[in-house]
């Protein structure tokens, strides 16, 4: 097998993988980092409901890759990768700053509203950044 229609594969930046922290409980460090945040006991509803957004749109987004017939070509997909990548790991740092924010507050979350914030926007971003994909809108990271 030559190396013909694999050029696209050089001078890639490397990717972003995801943490120990984020390979389990399953497989998915989407899914890892909704657990994570869920299971915290210190996200208020609003982060709640956009962790839930965030879970759906990445769940709709499997869907609809795994509907393309033809199948997506191996570049689309690995772009699609990539951008997933690119969207959980800015959500994963803004969750870990909240952690830190929380934990040195105190727990008094009227200190905390820029990372509360932040972490929000950052879990609203990546849904829709799943969302964009299957609307055939491109992907925004």
């Amino acid at each position: 097998m030559g190396s013909q229609g694999w050029e696209w594969l050089k001078d890639q930046p490397p990717a972003w993988e995801a943490p120990e922290s984020l390979r389990v409980p399953t497989s998915s460090a989407e899914l890892n980092l909704a657990v994570q945040m869920l299971g915290s006991n210190i996200v208020g509803n609003d982060i709640v409901e956009a962790v839930g957004d965030f879970v759906a749109a990445k769940a709709r987004l499997e869907l609809w890759v795994g509907r393309q017939d033809p199948p997506l070509p191996l570049v689309r997909q690995f772009a699609i990768g990539r951008s997933v990548s690119d969207v959980v790991r800015v959500a994963y740092e803004a969750w870990l700053r909240y952690e830190e924010a929380h934990r040195m507050a105190g727990g008094k979350v009227a200190k905390i509203d820029s990372e509360r914030q932040a972490l929000l926007a950052a879990v609203r971003e990546a849904a829709a950044n799943f969302t964009s994909v299957c609307n055939g809108e491109g992907f925004s990271a």
